[in-house]
């Protein structure tokens, strides 16, 4: 309870500074203007490090004790907080970032020990002082500044450095640390409060402040989930985590130096610049990027026990996978949209997809599945507690009040709150069912999964996409419906993961209806009842 408080804190006060901070970013020099190497066409906001550091520092000294390994990670973000925030005001020459970044790592591997102490090929191979140094000064300054360079698109470095957090997290909570699962979870909140701001079209950047302190530290975070004499991991595995940041900074170096130009020097030969080339849209870049990651990520996780050598040929054919394609389609002209035209089967399915029954159909079977699922659940939870009773009559009251005002208009904000946390609540009921029969787990997955799949459907033959998928949402589905349910992950209640994945689609299924079609009374006065049967079990013991 503890760990998941610290998460809504930094996630909370991410949120909650970002429009304060974006009011004072003129006054405070901090804006990021139109440019050639830029996707954006008006200023924007750069505040997002500034925010997130916020978050993370709050939580974290509140929370987490104050170990060696903490205080290092902790003051090496400050220091990259300060030197980030002076770039941001004023564009810092190489050379002055390169001190910070020095800076940091050195305060990191001093003050908290972090160190990339062996390898493992064949047999554990222990580095010599030195050569450790080096290596891990080397590695926490080089990925710093390769999270820095892939910030490039809306969404795209926070997405990547979340996904690695939850791996970390993972890895540093089965090798029993949890001062780093703490950290990786506060610090991904922080992430997730910003990128809700950050996701395209964005209206807030993170900077270098942010940038540079969200590189350095899940470096630092990687480093302390893998290495100690009590990991039971690859010590490799951070190449694979943060394997795409760093396998893109490695090739643009090398084509800057093969032109014969600094390896320092900006270009437009970033990964995310090559697939905006290709003709990618912004967010189809994006999320192509993500996908790449969760594949790294995946890799990691089922390699976590393999040798370093094994880890670091995986990441080797990996990178081949990704720069020969890359290659090809540069060499050939290939572009992803050069050809939207479609004959036969195509126009077979645009003809079935003009139909206006069709649309129709799907809405109603979702709102038909979504209403069984609800009456199924309300049915079969003859045991209410107090408490639920009590949540679910104060509900129930202010959907009253406010449905007494406009009921045939569309549903106010506080309106979709209840609906919300009425989802959330009767899967709560559902995943404590006492006895409950197979037959009712398999019906009630049957109807969720038919009312996920009739939602996808509406929304991609909607016509007015007042709902928007983003890259975030599908980044959101896949740590929670993937990531507690990998085998031999660590021990979670039995219902836990099932719950969350039910919570998930329905919460994205209620968003869908109420954002596209829900402007009637019908769903007020469903919810209505379904809150009515619910408090009536709890407070008044009805039906049990």
């Amino acid at each position: 309870m503890q760990l998941f408080l610290a998460f809504v804190v930094a996630l909370s006060t991410t949120a909650a500074l970002i429009p304060l901070l974006a009011r004072w970013a003129p006054a405070l020099g901090l804006t990021d203007p139109p440019g050639p190497r830029k996707v954006h066409r008006a200023p924007v906001p750069r505040v997002g490090g500034l925010a997130m550091a916020a978050g993370m520092l709050l939580p974290a000294l509140l929370t987490i004790p104050l170990t060696p390994p903490v205080r290092g990670v902790l003051l090496g973000l400050a220091v990259l907080l300060v030197f980030g925030l002076w770039d941001d005001r004023s564009a810092l020459g190489y050379r002055t970032k390169f001190f910070g970044q020095i800076l940091a790592a050195g305060l990191c591997m001093a003050v908290g020990g972090v160190r990339i102490g062996a390898v493992t090929i064949g047999t554990v191979n222990v580095l010599p002082g030195a050569l450790a140094t080096l290596v891990t000064f080397v590695f926490l300054v080089g990925i710093t500044n390769a999270v820095n360079l892939a910030d490039g698109l809306d969404g795209l470095a926070g997405g990547m450095v979340l996904l690695c957090l939850c791996a970390i997290a993972l890895f540093a909570a089965a090798a029993g640390k949890p001062n780093v699962t703490a950290l990786c979870l506060i610090e991904g909140g922080a992430v997730l409060g910003f990128l809700r701001f950050n996701t395209h079209p964005a209206r807030i950047f993170m900077g270098d402040s942010g940038s540079q302190v969200l590189g350095f530290t899940v470096g630092a975070l990687a480093l302390l989930a893998t290495q100690g004499e009590d990991s039971t991991v690859s010590a490799a595995l951070p190449l694979l985590l943060l394997g795409l940041p760093i396998l893109d900074t490695a090739t643009v170096m090398v084509r800057r130096i093969g032109a014969g130009r600094s390896p320092f020097a900006a270009d437009s030969n970033h990964l995310h610049h090559r697939l905006l080339a290709l003709g990618f849209t912004h967010r189809e870049a994006v999320a192509t990027v993500y996908l790449l990651q969760v594949g790294l990520v995946l890799l990691a996780y089922f390699l976590r026990f393999e040798s370093d050598g094994e880890v670091v040929a995986t990441f080797c054919g990996f990178a081949v996978l990704i720069l020969a394609p890359l290659a090809w389609t540069s060499q050939s002209g290939w572009r992803l949209h050069a050809d939207d035209r479609a004959g036969g089967l195509g126009l077979g399915v645009r003809a079935v997809i003009a139909s206006p029954r069709l649309p129709a159909l799907a809405l109603g079977v979702t709102a038909a599945c979504l209403a069984a699922y609800a009456t199924t659940v309300v049915a079969e939870s003859t045991r209410v507690s107090v408490d639920v009773g009590v949540l679910s009559a104060a509900m129930l009251l202010l959907l009253l009040i406010l449905g007494a005002w406009k009921i045939g208009g569309p549903l106010r904000w506080v309106e979709r709150a209840v609906a919300y946390v009425s989802i959330v609540l009767l899967v709560y009921l559902d995943q404590t069912i006492p006895e409950k029969p197979p037959l009712l787990t398999t019906a009630s997955w049957t109807l969720i999964a038919a009312t996920g799949a009739a939602a996808c459907v509406r929304f991609w033959l909607s016509p007015t996409r007042r709902f928007e998928v983003t890259a975030l949402d599908v980044l959101v589905v896949f740590i929670a419906l993937v990531l507690p349910n990998l085998p031999g992950s660590i021990a979670l209640p039995a219902d836990l993961p099932g719950g969350v994945a039910k919570a998930v689609i329905l919460l994205y299924v209620v968003e869908l209806l109420i954002t596209i079609e829900f402007r009637r009374w019908a769903p007020r006065v469903f919810l209505a009842l379904a809150l009515a049967v619910i408090a009536g079990r709890g407070l008044l013991g009805i039906g049990t």
